[in-house]
Formats: C-alpha cells, structure tokens, sequence
C-alpha cells in the first residue's frame, strides 16, 4: 500500500514535480497502488514523454485554470485531500458551505486549494515540452462563488508579469475555469488587459450546462462511481456549493435563444410551454419550481444561491457585451462536438417532483447547437460573441488532453494559423484517430464511454441502488476502486 507521506506529497505538488516522483522507483511502486494500473501507465508514458524536457527556466508565462472539482482542497487544520480521494472519502461531506456561500459551514475546517487536479496532466505536460511557454496552475475554491477567486487570480496575474520583466502573461482555461476568467476581468480588466497576451477557453460553458441541473433534480444518479459518490456528499451540501450552481444554464433573456436581439428565438414546438428555454420549461432559478420536496428553509437557502447564479449570468453578459473588439480578438474558444448531453429538463404536467416523470432529452441533433456538444457543454452554451471558435470531436472533460487541441491552443498563443474545423460539421467530418483521443484517458476518465458519447451517469437506466452501492462501498475499502480518485460531477 502508498504510504499517507507519498501520496500527500503525490496531490499536492505541482505537475513538474508530480512526474518526477512518477520516475522515482520507490514512489512509483507506492503510486501504482494508489493510481491504479491503468492510470499509472499513463503518468509513467507521460513521465517518459517529458523526461528530457528542461525545466527550471524563465518565469512562467502561462497560467492554466482548471475547470470545476479540477483543483484540489486540502483541510489545513485536520488534514488531508479532501477532493476527491479514497482515502478521505468521509470527510467529503464536510466541504459544506456557510449559507452565503463565502466560508466552511464549519470553520474549524479551514478547506483550501492546494494544487491542480493530475487529470489535467497531459495537456500540462505538454506544456511542459515547449520551448515559448512555462506555466503556472491557478487552483481555486470551486465551491464558493466564482466572482470570489477573481482577486487572487488578478494577483498571479500581476505577479508573474512582474516577474517576466513585463511580458504578457497568457491564460489558458478549461470549464468552468474560463468563467473564473471572465469574471476577474469582467471586475478588474482596467487594471489586467495590458498585463495580458492571449486567452483560451476549453470547453467552457459560457452559459452555464443542464448537467448541473440534472444532479440538482436528481442527485449524483447515474453509473457507479458517481452514484457512490453521492452515498458521501449529501444533497444538501451540494445544494450549498454557490461555485457549482453557477454554472446551471443562464436565465431566459441571457442564454442564447432566449434574448429579445436573437434573430431566430429558440422554439420549443409546444405552443403551451409554460417557459420557452433550450434547457427547460421551468424557470431554473425559483427554487419551488424544481419540485426538490423542500421545507422553508431549505427553499430559502436554495434560492438564495439560485439568486447568486442568475446575478452572475446578468453580470458577465453585461461585462462581454461591454467589452471592446480589440479585446475579443485576444480570446479563443475551443468547444467539444458529437457527444450526447443532457440538453433539456421539462416537468411533466400534473407529475411534478418525481425524476421519473421529468422528461430528460438526451439525444444529439446534428446541426442544432442546441442538441449537440462535448457530453457536459452545449455548442449553444460554448459560444460567446464574437469570438473566434474552434472545434473537436471530443468528450467535456478530456478535450485539455486532445493533442489536436493542445497544439491549436500552442499555435494560437504564438499568434499561428489554427488547423481544428471552424464547423462542428468540420469536426466531425474529420477522419476520426488518435488526434480526436485523449492522450490519457484513465487519468481524466473519458475512457468510461464509447467513441461515441460521454458517460452521461445522470440518465442511466438503472442506476445502482442498495445492495449494489454496499458492495461497491466494501470493494472501495479494500483499495479495489481507484477509478474512485478520477469520478467528476462535470
């Protein structure tokens, strides 16, 4: 077994670091235990990979944002990674937020990122082989409001332009990392836009993704990792994590379709629909109205958080729609194609509150960006306004790890021609080969799918319940589960 000292230091160093130890036969040996084999062949292929890259050069010049549960939390007073890892799996619920979303519901925590998820190793790795680029990862409190990252993004900002004796600094985001992006210089670009060279989203839902909304209906359902996740974080907490409820879909009148100015608004065919929007026919942001079997309180606190969302949706619309030109010309989006999502929640009349009488659409529609996208993000979502967008055959969490991606985004940081489809069609008329692949995907747990679609656990036919989840609870006892460490909301 991985003694606790290794694999302490294992998640919370950096990735230069954490393929170094990789290379170390005696950590290796702990690490395989831990990892898994499957896993642990991908860190030792990235490892070899990168093992003549010189290291230690300038300042960095880049800085990744991970996406949502893509930065790890560590409790600074009892100890332990909490996000997410076997061994502390207890302590999962524990990440419960005060009702304003701004501190631990129990102070005495004191929770804290520490360092960026291994899932995002091989693009970082990639990094790591370039000569032009040297990075920095930029973990951050995914559970509390997004807007409350901004200062301290601004900081690393500024810090590291100083440091590069005033070279722009570049950012480079996946998921919801861009939205924390957004909004530091949606509140501090007057004091940012000149310490920057360029910006690039991966697979950012920039109006927010009804896979949220699905495990807010209906919590953690789906395949068995997910489902046993939900036996260690309640409901409740979840519903206290402001961070993750940012990203529901942006209300009607922001999420594109839905807006007085769109020339084509989005038509649901059903001229009784109660609330015309591609993600629902309930307005996602009244908590009553998610039929949740919630007392007043617990509606309170809901909608307090559901407030929140809505604001930041109002306010970083407002922030694009103010942004000059010159400026979005620096910015490039990359969006996945091809994979199923969970496009769509819509109550059933007289069968409100039950998940079973809650139609779910779930099937792509080519051409629609409404009905197609990466398993997590519609292509509707993944736009924003003028700015320049790129496309891939490609599941949510594993399109940092496409090599076809990883060079655009190299390519468009050094101000170079861009070579992925400017079309979803484009993309998916692509050959498909390794180009379209994760290079590591045990490691960012796409591999639980097919070629052809995510594993969209918040749909499955029949998810394991009872029976099923004790026995899967033993087997994580006994270390036969380290697909554990790799299951991911989003």
């Amino acid at each position: 077994m991985a003694s606790e000292d290794t694999i302490q230091r294992f998640l919370t160093v950096a990735s230069e670091a954490r393929l170094q130890m990789i290379r170390q036969p005696a950590a290796a040996t702990e690490l395989r235990d831990y990892l898994g084999t499957e896993v642990f062949g991908e860190y030792e292929a990235l490892a070899e990979r990168t093992g003549g890259a010189h290291l230690g050069g300038g300042p960095p010049n880049l800085i990744f944002v991970p996406g949502v549960m893509g930065s790890l939390l560590l409790s600074e007073s009892l100890g332990g990674v909490w996000w997410i890892d076997a061994r502390t799996r207890q302590h999962i619920d524990d990440l419960r937020l005060s009702h304003d979303g701004l501190k631990d519901a129990n102070p005495a925590h004191r929770i804290a990122p520490c360092s960026t998820d291994p899932s995002y190793e091989a693009f970082l790795a990639a990094v790591i082989e370039q000569d032009a680029f040297s990075h920095v990862g930029f973990p951050y409190d995914w559970r509390k409001p997004l807007s409350a990252s901004a200062p301290a993004l601004r900081d690393r900002v500024v810090k590291l332009y100083e440091a590069n004796g005033g070279e722009p600094v570049h950012l480079v985001a996946h998921s919801m990392g861009g939205l924390v992006v957004r909004s530091t210089l949606a509140r501090f670009g007057d004091e940012l836009w000149d310490k920057i060279g360029r910006i690039v989203f991966l697979a950012t839902p920039h109006y927010g993704s009804q896979a949220i909304g699905g495990y807010l209906k209906n919590h953690l359902w789906g395949f068995d990792m997910m489902a046993l996740l939900g036996v260690f974080l309640s409901r409740e907490t979840y519903r206290s994590l402001w961070g993750v409820l940012n990203l529901l879909p942006a209300p009607r009148g922001i999420y594109p379709g839905t807006r007085a100015s769109d020339p084509q608004p989005w038509q649901s065919g059903d001229p009784n629909d109660p609330y015309p929007h591609p993600c629902c026919n309930f307005d996602l942001y009244q908590a009553k109205a998610w039929e949740l079997g919630l007392g007043p309180e617990q509606t309170a606190r809901l909608q307090a958080v559901l407030d929140g969302a809505a604001a930041f949706h109002r306010d970083l619309y407002q922030a694009h729609r103010d942004l000059p030109q010159d400026l979005r010309d620096r910015m490039l989006m990359i969006a996945g194609v091809g994979k199923e999502c969970l496009f769509r929640l819509a109550n059933q009349e007289r069968f409100f509150g039950l998940w079973e009488h809650m139609d779910k659409v779930t099937r792509r529609r080519p051409g629609d960006p409404h009905r197609d996208g990466d398993g997590r993000v519609p292509v509707a979502s993944a736009a924003l306004e003028d700015v320049t967008i790129r496309y891939v055959r490609g599941v949510h969490a594993g399109v940092p790890n496409i090599p076809s991606v990883y060079q655009d985004v190299f390519r468009w940081l050094a101000g170079k021609r861009l070579d992925l489809p400017d079309t979803p069609e484009g993309a998916l008329a692509q050959h498909l080969g390794a180009a379209d692949d994760s290079v590591s995907p045990h490691l960012d747990g796409t591999v639980r799918r097919g070629a052809e679609e995510d594993d969209p656990g918040y749909w499955e036919a029949d998810p394991p319940t009872g029976e099923d989840l004790q026995d899967l609870e033993v087997r994580l006892d006994r270390g036969e589960l380290p697909e554990f460490v790799t299951t991911r909301m989003f």
